[in-house]
């Protein structure tokens, strides 16, 4: 409402300056000189408003160019918060990056850790005597395998020296043969040099004598040479064969050392085997006494207890034991019960119910079978006797008997069709008549009208706990349940005038001495906690209830035999650990040995094969040394034979060229031999071959049985360190599940922050939008706050310029008036002063040098009258003027006019003013003989154009 009175009123206002303009420029007249003074101070006051509006909207340019500058600095501050505010979220992204890749790897180790505790886990449950003595015979099994492995490797080893030696054999046959080859050719190649010098013998060559000294010669110096290198080879062979017998004793030497190890290797093996049994027997008797101290901690974390708050005994006995006082009054047993009621807070809060994981089976509630039956009746009894050992009242019992009295009861109100739940009252008629069916006399009954429960989606106890719907319950939400009714019946009963609390209580006088507990569900589900006197059927096989008592008692023998069993576990560990010590260090000293005794097989190995080496240089010198005498007892003879007889050397050199024959033919032989015992050594050493692959098989045979080995020690020392691999396994996972929890924590906190800044980054972004906005309004607000200054200053400077004309108009009509005042009245100067025609002083006027001046200060001419006169088309356009003076007056013509007004007609005032008005333009006082418009006719119309006056309209 507001608003719209804002626009009305501002609408009135244009409407009144509307009004305004037209008026003002409704009629304007211009006859007087009074009307020119009213005109001009009118324009005076058009002018002021004119610049109170430039000045005004100057203000509003500054001010909007103030507001420009504000809103931009803002944005400036407002793009600096958010750039601020992203470089926060950046960064602290950066950092939250960083926590979700420490969570990411803690949750990797948790995970890794986990998974190890349940192996541990695994392998605990798995160490058991049975299982360790199974794996110490897999480790004697394996061990026997190695062994068999290790055999196999010596066989095949002793079958690759066989081969070897073979091929050795072999090798030397096809070394024996070349040499045989190449002596024989060596034999061919002299002989048919021998053949050759026969032949020169016999022509008794000069030259060939001297080469047959130079032979021998040369003959001689070999065989000189070859004896030095067979004695050097001898020491050679000689140092070997000592080098080998070393190397061969340091072997037997270290063989004997391997088996004297291996043989305290497998005593402490032994040892070993049997430490690591006693150690799982008490292992094993650790697992079971803890397991029963566990069983029974987990029974009494779970076992439910009523604690009475202090004074409410004291408080329920007098409240029960004020019905029997001859004063009673029903205003004081009111307050009495109520006052009961300020326990209950602080008996609900210190009694609340334990679940029992062993109790999730699921029974189904319409057909509970007795045993189901026989676990909750306990419970109740459990209960009720704990009450009633703090309230000093006999105990109850529960048996079979009580059991079949409380489902007899249920089944009673059901065929009664009774629901206490609706009606509020007990069927004395079903407990009656199940004391007729059973024999069983009954003192009380206490009923939870539970009927809603498990019908609708849920019921909720009262500590808060909401069970859900079907008629598929587990036990432990049943005994949570009985639970919930004992705990309202004892704390909460001042509705029932505690009659609940004092039935559960035993201080009711309908109490016998004996008594019994037995529960039920009827088919409403209403709960029954049926009291019955004990007889002996009912006393008849009673069951023994659980008791906190006889939980802790047992908890503390299971402790001692805990403690024991530990003990003597520790003692079973000790043991354990020296003999795997001393297993160790035996282990560690057959591996040194088998060490040194490959060492020292492979020393003998290389001092065989240098004296192999040395030996067979040696045979090949004294081979060569055999070769070189065989060549200087040749040469010998072929230098000799120069000196014989010609039939001699004829004989020679037959003799020669059959030695040659022969020679050659055993060369074929000796390259046969060569070839075949090449053959052979081919054979040999494929076989060698053979043997070889067969050794390194053995020996990868043997790195595999090893490697199980270690894997069934490894295992071996699992089950036997179980307990202690387990506590290991269970303290990684909380580490890491720890590291976890620190590490999310770091998370969620440098997360939340995360979230606080981007918060505050949509906040600062929001804050730079807005900003922009109002920059872009102030902007917009200051251009049009310029444009309407610009308006107001051409409109100022329009004003002015109509003003300043019309200032021109007027100065030039008072001198007008003047003139024809002077004019008319024949003003002229008379010693200095002005008279008229009769000579009278003028008063009010002055003379000024040759000039006289007007009240107004227009100056005249004397005896003179001059006039302006213009040229105004039909459009109130002023057209270009010439000077004329006519009669003494000085007047101005138009050059050229389209549509001339008159250019020497003298009109009448009233023509004059006709002829205007069908020209749109104002009349001037007084006419001269020209027809002309006067100067203030141009500006007048001039004026009007510039005020748009048009047609009126209604």
């Amino acid at each position: 409402m507001n608003s719209k009175k804002k626009i009305v009123t501002l609408a009135g206002v244009s409407l009144v300056a509307t009004a305004g303009v037209v008026a003002s420029t409704n009629e304007v007249k211009a006859d007087t000189t009074s009307d020119n003074v009213q005109t001009e101070v009118k324009s005076q006051t058009a002018d002021q408003q004119a610049q109170a509006k430039v000045d005004q909207a100057q203000s509003n340019v500054n001010s909007a160019s103030q507001a420009t500058s504000a809103a931009q600095a803002q944005l400036d501050s407002a793009n600096a918060a958010n750039s601020a505010a992203q470089a926060d979220v950046n960064s602290q992204q950066a950092i939250v990056n960083d926590a979700q890749a420490k969570v990411d790897a803690a949750t990797s180790s948790v995970s890794t850790a986990q998974d190890a505790e349940t192996k541990a886990q695994q392998n605990a449950d798995q160490a058991t005597s049975a299982n360790i003595r199974k794996a110490q015979d897999a480790i004697a099994n394996q061990e026997a395998q190695i062994s068999k492995d290790t055999d196999a490797i010596n066989n095949a080893n002793k079958a690759v020296s066989d081969a070897q030696s073979t091929v050795d054999a072999a090798q030397k046959k096809v070394n024996d043969a070349t040499t045989a080859r190449d002596n024989q050719q060596k034999n061919v190649d002299a002989t048919n040099d021998a053949v050759k010098n026969a032949q020169a013998i016999l022509d008794n060559s000069d030259q060939a004598k001297k080469q047959a000294q130079d032979a021998l010669n040369q003959a001689n110096q070999k065989v000189a040479d070859a004896t030095t290198a067979v004695n050097n080879k001898q020491t050679d062979v000689n140092n070997a064969a000592e080098a080998k017998k070393n190397a061969d004793e340091a072997l037997k030497n270290a063989n004997d050392a391997q088996t004297s190890a291996q043989k305290n290797k497998d005593a402490k093996q032994a040892v070993a085997d049997d430490a690591s049994a006693a150690l799982a027997d008490a292992n094993a008797a650790v697992k079971d006494a803890q397991a029963k101290v566990d069983a029974i901690n987990d029974k009494l974390a779970s076992f439910n207890t009523i604690t009475l708050p202090a004074g409410y005994k004291d408080d329920l006995i007098a409240y029960y034991n004020y019905f029997g006082n001859s004063n009673y009054n029903q205003d004081e047993a009111n307050n009495l019960a109520q006052d009961l009621l300020k326990y209950r807070d602080q008996a609900m809060s210190q009694n609340k119910f334990k679940d029992n994981l062993s109790d999730d089976r699921v029974v189904d509630i319409d057909n509970l079978n007795s045993t189901d039956r026989a676990e909750l009746s306990q419970f109740v009894a459990s209960l009720i006797n704990q009450v009633r050992t703090q309230m000093g009242t006999n105990l109850v019992i529960s048996s079979p008997a009580a059991d079949d009295y409380a489902e007899q009861v249920s089944q009673n109100y059901n065929k009664d069709n009774w629901n206490s739940a609706d009606n509020g009252k007990h069927d004395q008629s079903a407990l009656n008549n199940a004391t007729d069916q059973l024999n069983i006399s009954w003192n009380g009954e206490n009923m939870g009208l539970d009927q809603s429960i498990f019908t609708t989606d849920y019921t909720v106890l009262t500590d808060g706990t909401k069970l859900p719907t079907g008629n598929k319950q587990t036990i432990n939400d049943l005994k949570h349940l009985i639970y919930d009714d004992f705990i309202s019946m004892m704390f909460d009963d001042a509705d029932s005038a505690w009659g609940h609390a004092t039935n559960f209580a035993g201080i009711d006088n309908f109490a016998a001495e004996k008594q019994a507990v037995g529960f039920s569900l009827d088919k409403f589900y209403n709960t029954h906690y049926d009291l019955v006197e004990a007889n002996q059927k009912v006393e008849e096989n009673s069951y023994t209830l659980p008791s906190i008592n006889a939980l802790t008692q047992k908890l503390a023998d299971a402790k001692d035999d805990l403690s024991i069993k530990q003990t003597d576990q520790a003692s079973k560990q000790k043991a354990n650990d020296d003999a795997q010590n001393a297993l160790s260090s035996a282990n560690q000293v057959l591996v040194a040995a088998q060490n040194d005794v490959k060492d020292k097989t492979a020393t003998a190995q290389n001092a065989n094969d240098n004296l192999t080496a040395a030996q067979k240089a040696l045979a090949a010198l004294q081979n060569q040394l055999s070769a070189d005498q065989s060549n200087q007892k040749q040469a010998k003879t072929t230098f000799d034979s120069f000196d014989a007889d010609l039939a001699t050397k004829q004989a020679n050199l037959q003799k020669a060229t059959d030695s040659l024959k022969a020679e050659q033919g055993r060369l074929a032989i000796a390259q046969a031999d060569l070839d075949n015992a090449n053959k052979a050594l081919s054979n040999a050493n494929n076989n060698l071959a053979q043997k070889k692959q067969v050794v390194e098989n053995n020996k990868e045979a043997l790195k595999a049985d090893n490697d199980k080995l270690v894997q069934l020690q490894n295992n071996l020392s699992d089950l036997q360190n179980a307990p202690k691999l387990l506590a290991t396994a269970k303290e990684q996972v909380a580490t890491a599940q720890k590291a976890l929890a620190d590490a999310q924590e770091a998370y969620n906190v440098a997360n939340d922050k995360l979230t606080s800044l981007k918060q505050t980054a949509a906040g600062t972004a929001t804050n730079v939008s807005k900003a922009q906005q109002a920059l872009a309004e102030a902007k917009n607000n200051e251009a049009t706050a310029k444009e309407a200054l610009n308006q107001a200053q051409q409109e100022l400077v329009k004003l002015q310029q109509k003003e300043a004309l019309a200032k021109q108009v007027a100065e030039e009509q008072a001198k007008l008036a003047a003139e024809k005042e002077a004019k008319d009245n024949g003003y002229h100067i008379e010693n200095n002063q002005v008279v008229d025609a009769k000579g009278n002083s003028v008063n009010g006027w002055t003379v000024k040098g040759n000039q006289i001046v007007s009240p107004t200060n227009a100056t005249v001419d004397s005896a003179v009258s001059e006039t302006t006169n213009v040229n105004v088309d039909s459009k109130g356009q002023v057209q270009p003027q010439t000077s004329v003076t006519t009669n003494g007056v000085k007047t101005v013509a138009a050059t050229e006019s389209a549509n001339p007004v008159s250019t020497t007609t003298v009109q009448t005032r009233e023509q004059y003013k006709q002829q205007l008005k069908s020209n749109n333009q104002l009349p001037q006082t007084g006419n001269n003989d020209s027809a002309v418009l006067s100067l203030a006719g141009v500006a007048l119309a001039a004026m009007l154009s510039l005020f748009g006056i048009k047609k009126r309209e209604y």
